[in-house]
């Protein structure tokens, strides 16, 4: 693991939070696949006292910070808050964006796309927090939104479907695969 993430993290318990990796590092690692991006949740602190934080770590792109984002420049790392999505009109970037450092990784992976990509690890401990059993998915081979109905919200996930299924010789399940027949694309 990246010594960054893991005194990030050490601090972020120091403070009463919990550090999580989140996404496609975590489902990259379970595939024994390399991974460059890193993306840790941290639950438990308010944004002002993430960014606190973060502050020794160096440089930080605050570009994404209304939606609790923060890039450690250089490091390849991006930490942030978890939050609440809801959409608000046709665009892309039409989504309404609630901070919301107190969710429980399940609710705040409720908002992730697929069960595969909603597999976290305590970036202390190494424990796995599978919510929507995304560990299961991977080894039978299963591409599964993330029940709840936030995933017709993004008709870009359709093609992120189809990118996935292919990247990793996943198979949509018929649930998953009636939903993205209704999104508009």
């Amino acid at each position: 693991m990246n010594e960054i993430v893991r005194e990030i993290a050490r601090r972020v318990h120091a403070c009463g939070g919990r550090a999580l990796l989140v996404g496609g590092c975590v489902r990259d690692g379970l595939l024994g696949r390399p991974c460059y991006d890193i993306d840790c949740e941290v639950h438990g602190l308010a944004p002002d006292a993430l960014r606190a934080l973060l502050g020794p770590f160096g440089d930080m792109d605050e570009s994404g910070r209304a939606y609790g984002i923060y890039k450690l420049k250089g490091a390849g790392v991006d930490v942030a808050l978890p939050r609440r999505e809801r959409r608000t009109g046709t665009g892309h970037s039409d989504f309404a964006v609630t901070i919301a450092p107190n969710l429980t990784p399940k609710e705040a992976a409720a908002r992730r796309d697929f069960t595969v990509n909603a597999i976290m690890r305590d970036a202390l401990t190494g424990e796995y927090v599978d919510p929507y059993g995304g560990i299961d998915d991977l080894r039978n081979g299963v591409l599964r939104a993330v029940p709840g109905g936030q995933f017709e919200e993004d008709p870009l996930r359709v093609l992120r479907g189809a990118q996935f299924a292919a990247r990793f010789h996943l198979t949509p399940d018929a649930h998953t695969v009636e939903q993205m027949r209704r999104m508009p694309l």
